[in-house]
């Protein structure tokens, strides 16, 4: 079995975050009911990268991208937002139509099931098409900022761990 870079684990966490972050906004933008004028979160605002707003902008700063850099990555994101573009609107939709299974007045187990496996097909989908955009980044940064970001992760890891643990050590309030 092959080997992978020490990095590439990094990188592939850095290319979620960023994914993740655009289909959680593109979610929540779904949800409003609102276009912005037909443009996506981010697209004309001063700063950040079209669609990524300041999170591109804090990361090429902590990552200390040189701006050749920042423009490859940067390309290298806008390339595959827009070709994930339709799996991303498919997984809104996808779980839009899980929330009206969920809150219906009749259970249907079935078609929830069934439901939650388009959109864990969906979301594999999405996931290999990360992998590829973490193997292009990968391919722009150096090794130094590989363990910045590897760094940064670990940060943000240990507070998402404090903020999901927060008020499971004691006895809740009403005990």
């Amino acid at each position: 079995m092959k080997t992978f870079h020490k990095g590439f684990t990094a990188l592939v966490l850095l290319t979620a975050v960023a994914v993740g972050a655009t289909m959680v906004s593109g979610t929540a933008w779904a949800d409003r009911g609102g276009n912005g004028g037909g443009r996506c979160a981010g697209e004309g605002r001063d700063g950040g990268w079209k669609g990524y707003g300041q999170e591109g902008d804090r990361l090429t700063k902590a990552l200390d991208l040189s701006k050749e850099q920042s423009e490859q990555v940067k390309a290298i994101f806008l390339k595959h937002r827009d070709a994930t573009a339709p799996l991303r609107k498919e997984m809104v939709s996808e779980r839009r139509e899980l929330r009206k299974l969920i809150q219906s007045d009749k259970l249907d187990e079935a078609g929830i099931r069934e439901q939650v496996k388009k959109i864990a097909a969906t979301d594999g989908d999405l996931a290999v098409r990360r992998a590829r955009m973490s193997q292009e980044v990968r391919t722009v940064l150096t090794p130094e900022q590989i363990r910045k970001f590897r760094a940064l992760q670990e940060k943000r890891d240990q507070r998402i761990d404090g903020r999901m643990n927060r008020g499971q050590e004691g006895p809740s309030k009403g005990e």
